[in-house]
Formats: C-alpha cells, structure tokens, sequence
C-alpha cells in the first residue's frame, strides 16, 4: 500500500508537462510510513521543493507531513502545508503562504497543487 503511494506521488510529477527534472532528495519506505522529498524543476525555471511523509492508519493512508514550496530565481512564490501552526485558520492544520500572507486551505493532493501551478503561475 505505502509502495503504491510514493509511486503514484512519483508518477504525478513525471507524467506532469509541468516538469522538466526531478531530483530525489531522499525517500524511505518501511512496514508502517514513507517519506518522499524531492526538487522539481518546472518548465518556466521555477522550483518546486516537495516534502511528504505518510503512515498507515488503519486500512488507509495518512498524510501526516506535506509541504509544496514553489520559488523562481531564488524568490518565494508560494507554499502549501499543513505543519501545525495558524491555529487560527478554521482549516487548521492545511494552510497556504504567499507573499502576502497565509490563508486558508484544504488539505491538497501533488495532483492539486499542479493544477494550481498551470492554472495560476504557468499563464503568467
């Protein structure tokens, strides 16, 4: 089960338009959590540093850990996570930054933070 999770969050990049490079920082997988962290260069020049790190809950899988921080020529341009902090979001723990601060968010999928890339940053 966590084997077909790190390799679908792997597919979900290199099957992407979006990215023209992935390197593999670290990734682990043992009976009970994995752990996926990786740099992604995106077409345009930007990068997109990807951190994951899940467990078995039961008979599903919980993403305990995530952070998409997407930058271009060394400037922040926006990050999506859930660390445990911005208590006072009603989204707590999900959350995103930007430069001009930090929002509400749902918790979101590698799939759904492509879709926003193209969708927002891709066009500009």
């Amino acid at each position: 089960m966590l084997e077909n999770f790190l390799a679908d969050l792997k597919s979900s990049l290199t099957a992407s338009p979006l990215v023209r490079d992935i390197e593999i920082d670290d990734e682990f997988i043992t009976s009970v959590s994995g752990f996926l962290d990786c740099t992604v260069v995106m077409i345009d020049g930007s990068t997109l540093y990807v951190t994951e790190y899940f467990t078995i809950s039961g008979e599903n899988i919980k993403r305990d850990k995530y952070s998409y921080h997407l930058q271009k020529k060394g400037e922040f341009i926006i990050r999506w996570d859930n660390a445990p902090h911005h208590r006072e979001l009603s989204t707590f723990p999900y959350h995103v930054h930007d430069k001009d601060g930090v929002y509400e968010s749902k918790e979101i999928t590698m799939d759904e933070v492509l879709d926003e890339i193209s969708e927002k940053f891709m066009s500009e």
